[in-house]
């Protein structure tokens, strides 16, 4: 099998990469320490330990590799120093697909604006052939905050309950990147991933609320005083803005999406079986 090298293996996006691709690839996984390496052994990853800010490690990571999965932590300072080095080791490699973010023009966000400058370094990066996956938030990102709610009733969140977002499941994300990866398409262009295009989370405190039958009521509530600054202006963002975005590019590349009731539903499962 081909090798498919993927930076940023240990979060939960390039797990999802991983388990929706290690069936066609041989992955070879970038982890930062001994304890990273392990779990990424136990999925059947060759890893590469090491730094990604460091060409050393990169070249290591890529060297005789097909493709790569490029994710830097969302929050990186350094995202656009990590993305010029991604370039400038990826060269050799027939197809490179960067994990950015939905709508990454918007430079209220800087971690958002910061994508959209790694997108320009990858894109003037020639030979390399470059695909970039913009992805809405994870409906799993509110795993924590609907395991409060379960608790005690209330959906908190740090900015308006009305405000609508676009949302995806991990599992949609892992799907599409395997088609993507997969040759069939060409390279060079960028894919918007929304399973859902548009949903407040009022919406989601009635969905739990008839999934599990207890009343759930949405709040808003700020933030702590010490979260960190670019934290705090996407939570203001948000509450102006929101992030909507289209289903229509994700639903062409995997089909039938998973619907937002099967992913909080699911998550409901997880947070039972954890207490039980």
């Amino acid at each position: 099998m081909p090798t498919l090298a993927v930076t940023g293996a240990q979060g939960k996006t390039g797990q999802a990469v991983i388990r929706a691709c290690g069936q066609t690839w041989n992955i070879r996984a970038l982890a930062r320490n001994k304890e990273q390496a392990q779990r990424l052994e136990i999925l059947g990853c060759d890893v590469v330990v090491g730094d990604m800010t460091e060409n050393s490690t990169l070249r290591e990571l890529f060297e005789g590799a097909h493709s790569a999965y490029h994710i830097c932590p969302n929050f990186h300072e350094g995202e656009v120093e990590i993305g010029a080095a991604v370039a400038s080791q990826a060269r050799e490699l027939d197809h490179l697909v960067y994990h950015s973010v939905l709508h990454p023009q918007t430079q209220k966000m800087p971690h958002h604006w910061r994508k959209l400058l790694v997108e320009e370094i990858l894109l003037e990066a020639k030979p390399l052939d470059v695909t970039f996956v913009r992805s809405a938030p994870y409906v799993q990102n509110l795993k924590p905050y609907i395991e409060s709610a379960l608790g005690n009733g209330q959906l908190v969140l740090p900015y308006s309950v009305h405000a609508r977002t676009a949302m995806v499941d991990l599992v949609d994300v892992g799907r599409a990147a395997a088609v993507l990866l997969g040759g069939e398409l060409e390279a060079g262009s960028g894919w918007d991933l929304c399973g859902v295009g548009s949903i407040s989370h009022q919406e989601i405190a009635d969905l739990l609320t008839l999934l599990t039958g207890n009343v759930i009521t949405a709040l808003e509530r700020p933030a702590p005083a010490d979260t960190p600054n670019e934290i705090q202006m996407m939570f203001d963002y948000m509450d102006q803005y929101g992030l909507q975005g289209s289903t229509a590019q994700l639903r062409a590349l995997v089909g039938e999406l998973t619907s937002i009731e099967t992913t909080v539903q699911r998550l409901i499962h997880e947070i039972k079986g954890s207490e039980s």
